[in-house]
């Protein structure tokens, strides 16, 4: 209280005070030298410390992330950033306390390092490999450190820093823009935040080489480029807390979503998918085809080979599935060893096509497992209907209804519902599809030699 006294005296034009001031009133004189010492601005090296501290707090934080999950590797990464960036602040801030070949050029080097790892982490992120041109930033000043007259002119290795930084941050802005780390929203937030602190950097690099200063605190700018980065930094933690946010509530959203053991879309993915792909082929005038697939005698596979074994099975056939579903159909897992398709097809000659490759191909495969090769069949029901009026209850049942008469028929089959009559793909007898049956099995031919590497012959 008594030292806003004191600066408001100061403040309305009141006499200084002096030192023999000071003697008449001994009471305040330790009051008075306090707010002395409070009253200048806080001061460069001062702030560095705290950046340096917050920087570090960060890293700390980001490494236990890691830690809990260490299968989110950008977490590890983008910490040993913020852990580089805050030693290195903190080792130019105590410039004067400790050797000048540690406060400048190790310094600066550990600041710089930081870059690469926030690159990685974002590459990471966008579950790209990891890049050897991210080292550029510390690359270039470390190779600026070897010419002595850069070296020995506080100017030089101003402009050297900032130039190796906007190099750094023009990388980070290539990275958000160029790849799939968060919306484009957020991505073009951050590449714009990244650009604009570059072109302070190079700003502050010019003016440097402008003017000459002796000293970092007579640089000109140096408080600009401070808050600039600070303001960056902020700016940066929070949208990238939000893309966190936003890629956990879509990790979140797909394990909902995915069978953990194949990968494939569970019930709930099925369903709400299925929706989507009706609604999106309503006025196409074209069919709806669901394939339910039960694999034949599933609990014999596990009582002999074990429970590994049927989990091999089951993983080969939901990645088989996958290789030959049309791209723009679904695929999921049921539940046990049942599994469900659902495709856009011309007429139901189309879906018999698909369905019977898959049928053939997972026949003819030998699966690798820990007791041997295990061979298995499957069996398939085809139900189809108009895609403007699909109901998925309707064409279960249907479906279910066909792979009945495929397990009663023998197994290892396709069977399809037409009308009331349930039909056998391919059969030699009456009941076939079409006229054009010779046609529509060299074509299944053709599409099981595609999957089936088994046999020496390339996957699509």
């Amino acid at each position: 209280m008594l030292i806003d006294t004191v600066k408001l005296v100061r403040t309305c034009g009141g006499p200084p005070l002096s030192k023999d001031s000071l003697n008449t009133l001994p009471h305040l004189a330790p009051i008075l030298r306090t707010a002395r010492k409070a009253d200048p601005v806080l001061d460069i090296k001062t702030a560095l410390f705290l950046w340096a501290m917050e920087a570090s707090t960060l890293a700390v934080l980001l490494a236990a992330v890691w830690l809990h999950d260490r299968s989110q590797r950008h977490f590890g990464l983008w910490s040993l950033g913020f852990a580089g960036h805050g030693l290195g602040v903190a080792l130019v801030a105590a410039r004067g306390a400790i050797p000048d070949w540690l406060s400048i050029l190790l310094a600066n080097a550990v600041a710089l390092s930081s870059f690469p790892f926030w690159i990685a982490g974002m590459l990471s992120l966008a579950k790209r490999p990891l890049a050897g041109w991210a080292a550029i930033p510390v690359l270039t000043w470390i190779a600026g450190m070897l010419l002595e007259p850069i070296r020995d002119d506080v100017a030089y290795r101003i402009a050297l820093y900032n130039l190796s930084a906007a190099c750094g941050f023009a990388m980070l802005a290539a990275v958000a823009i160029r790849h799939d780390i968060a919306g484009q929203r957020l991505r073009r937030l951050l590449a714009g935040i990244w650009v604009w602190q570059a072109l302070v950097c190079l700003t502050v690099a010019a003016i440097s080489l402008a003017t000459m200063p002796r000293s970092l605190q007579a640089a000109p700018f140096s408080a600009i480029s401070t808050v600039s980065s600070v303001f960056g930094f902020i700016a940066v933690i929070m949208i990238g807390a939000r893309i966190i946010m936003d890629r956990s509530e879509q990790r979140l959203r797909h394990l909902t979503r995915t069978d953990p053991l194949t990968g494939a879309l569970n019930r709930r993915g099925l369903v709400e998918d299925f929706a989507s792909l009706s609604s999106s082929k309503a006025a196409s005038g074209r069919l709806v085809a669901l394939a339910l697939f039960d694999l034949d005698h599933f609990k014999k596979i596990n009582d002999t080979y074990g429970h590994q074994a049927g989990d091999a099975v089951l993983i080969a056939f939901a990645d088989m599935c996958r290789a030959l579903v049309p791209t723009s159909g679904i695929f999921g897992r049921t539940g046990g060893e049942e599994f469900m398709a659902g495709f856009e097809v011309r007429d139901v000659r189309e879906a018999a096509l698909v369905t019977e490759a898959i049928r053939q191909a997972f026949s003819a495969a030998r699966i690798e497992t820990d007791k041997g090769p295990v061979s298995a069949t499957v069996s398939i029901g085809i139900a189809t209907a108009p895609a403007a009026k699909v109901d998925l209850d309707q064409l279960m049942s249907n479906a279910d209804r066909a792979l009945y008469k495929a397990k009663a028929r023998g197994r290892n089959r396709t069977t399809v519902l037409s009308g009331d009559r349930v039909l056998t793909v391919p059969t030699d007898g009456p009941e076939g599809l079409d006229a054009q049956a010779d046609r529509q099995v060299a074509a299944l031919r053709r599409l099981v030699a595609k999957a089936s590497p088994q046999a020496g012959l390339s996957k699509p």
